[in-house]
This record gives structure tokens, C-alpha cells and sequence, in this order.
């Protein structure tokens, strides 16, 4: 038995090392191991119909095919493709019912009113100045953001009235992958309404050939439509047409604005004219004389 059991002992090494040392493989790290990109969430239902906004400032009809989300989404979708937000109210966002806004690399549309006042149709015209471009670019480095140049010019529209145009928000193969601001904006009675499309280069005929339809699906209510203004008694903007591409409204405006009527000479002193204090200047003088001379009279007296 002991025999047996010494000789087992011997054969155990053996059959443990029968393989060999084997080969480990190279000696680097292991590749690591990434976990698989999570599903965008879905938004909230968007919806569809006739909607309206503003406090019937607006109207909004949504046909089948696509969907209408609130405000809290558009916010969202524009910190996601890290756009500027329009000016006005945001009111929603627009999007195609079989496209969910939340995805990466979807584009969408955001919804905004600016209640600017009636913006004259006839100012159109500096569209065509050889320097609005430039105007352009030095209104978005005044507003920290890119401008690559336009993927289509601005066009205005006056039977609508409306100005559609698309610029290079982004040099290509921005990290978000939004480099393309495709902006319509049609003219109401007291304000602006904006459709603000933002998406990349290679979406834009999608985008442009959207515009129509989604221009179709906002109007102003009657009684606030652009045709219903009434000169004289209404708000005329202090924006041109081109002011609303550059986001700035003409500084020669708001130096008027501030201008005093004429005839009236304004002053640091609640509006007291100049003359006025002239005059009090003069009187004054001739009292500090008057009492200068009366102190000194007695002295002379005694002197004599």
C-alpha cells in the first residue's frame, strides 16, 4: 500500500505539467471594454392639430407627420447642438413624427415669437447693400457666435410678408454635428414669429424643403396680421428686414428715439433750459457783490 501511494505521489507532478508553460500572449493591457451606447429617451408626446400660442397671438396647425413639443424641449435640444436661442419667447419645437428630437444628429425646429412691433416690409431693400455681409459677421462676433458665411442668402418675401435665408452656424464637422441655422421669420402686426431650424450641412435640402411647409403651418390670427397694420396708431419696430438677419436693429433708430422734440433744450436738470441757468448764474453774482460791498462800507468810514 505504501508502495502504491509513493508512486501515485511521483505521477501527480508529472501529469500537472504534461502541457507545458503554454503561451500567455503579448505582454499588453487588455483593450478595454466599452458599454454599448444607451437609446436616446423619448420625448413627451408631442402633438398635433391646431394649436394656439401666444394667447392667440399665434396659431399653429400641425399636420400628420409631424409633432409639436413644448418649450422645455426646444431649451433642450438647443443646449444639445449648443445653438444660440432666438430672440423672444421660445414657445416649442417642431420635429417629423417619425424622428425623435433627442437623438444625436436629428434636426429640428424651434418655435419663437418677438414682440418687436410692425417691422416695415419697404426696408427690405439694405438686403442687397454690398456691406450687409459684413454687417453680418461683425453682429455675430458682438454675439460670441460662429458665422461661416451663408448657405443661402436671405430672400424676402413680400406678398407674405416673410424672409427665409440659412448661414453656416458652425465651421464643418463641428463637434455637435450642428453647423447649418436655417431662419424664417414672418412679419405680424405687433412682433415677429421664427421658425429656427438647426441641423447639419448635409440636411439642408431636407431643411430647405421643409420651409414651405412649415412656414404653411403658422399664421397670425386676423386682426394681427401684417396687412391689419394701422399706421399711425401702431408700433412701428425699431428692426429693418435686414436687422432681422443681423439680430441688431440700426443704431441711427435708437439715436432718434432719444432725440428731444424740437424747439426743447434737454439738460441734466430735469429739461431746465440753459438760458435759465445763465440767468440765475448772473443774479447770484450780483448778490455775492451787493453783500461784499456792504461789508465794506463801514471799514471805509472808519478809514475816512
Amino acid at each position: 500500500t505504501h508502495a502504491l501511494l509513493a508512486l501515485l505521489a511521483c505521477l501527480l507532478p508529472t501529469s500537472a505539467f504534461a502541457d507545458g508553460r503554454g503561451n500567455a500572449g503579448p505582454n499588453v493591457a487588455a483593450p478595454p471594454v466599452h458599454a454599448a451606447p444607451l437609446p436616446a429617451s423619448a420625448p413627451a408626446a408631442g402633438r398635433t392639430g391646431q394649436i394656439s400660442l401666444m394667447n392667440g397671438e399665434l396659431s399653429l396647425n400641425v399636420p400628420r407627420g409631424w409633432k409639436f413639443y413644448p418649450a422645455e424641449e426646444a431649451y433642450g435640444f438647443m443646449q444639445r447642438t449648443r445653438a444660440a436661442a432666438p430672440g423672444g419667447t421660445v414657445l416649442g419645437l417642431l420635429a417629423k413624427a417619425d424622428v425623435n428630437p433627442r437623438r444625436a444628429g436629428a434636426w429640428a425646429t424651434v418655435v419663437s415669437y418677438d414682440a418687436i412691433g410692425y417691422v416695415q416690409p419697404e426696408t427690405s431693400s439694405g438686403l442687397a447693400e454690398p456691406s450687409f455681409e459684413t454687417a453680418v459677421r461683425s453682429a455675430r462676433a458682438s454675439q460670441s457666435r460662429a458665422f461661416e458665411g451663408f448657405a443661402a442668402q436671405p430672400a424676402f418675401d413680400t406678398s407674405a410678408p416673410d424672409l427665409l435665408w440659412a448661414e453656416r452656424a458652425a465651421a464643418p464637422g463641428a463637434a455637435t454635428g450642428a453647423d447649418l441655422r436655417v431662419e424664417e421669420k414672418l412679419i405680424g402686426r405687433y412682433g415677429v414669429a421664427s421658425l429656427t431650424s438647426i441641423g447639419s450641412a448635409d440636411q439642408m435640402p431636407d431643411i430647405m424643403a421643409a420651409a414651405h411647409e412649415l412656414k404653411s403651418m403658422l399664421a397670425f390670427p386676423d386682426g394681427r396680421k401684417a396687412s391689419d397694420f394701422q399706421a399711425g396708431t401702431d408700433q412701428v419696430s425699431a428692426y429693418t428686414v435686414p436687422a432681422l438677419v443681423t439680430g441688431v436693429p440700426p443704431a441711427s433708430t435708437q439715436a432718434l428715439a432719444q432725440t428731444p422734440a424740437s424747439g426743447q433744450s434737454q439738460t441734466a436738470f430735469g429739461g431746465f433750459p440753459t438760458y435759465g441757468w445763465i440767468a440765475a448764474g448772473v443774479a447770484a453774482l450780483a448778490a455775492l457783490g451787493f453783500v461784499f460791498m456792504r461789508r465794506k462800507k463801514p471799514e471805509d468810514e472808519e478809514q475816512a
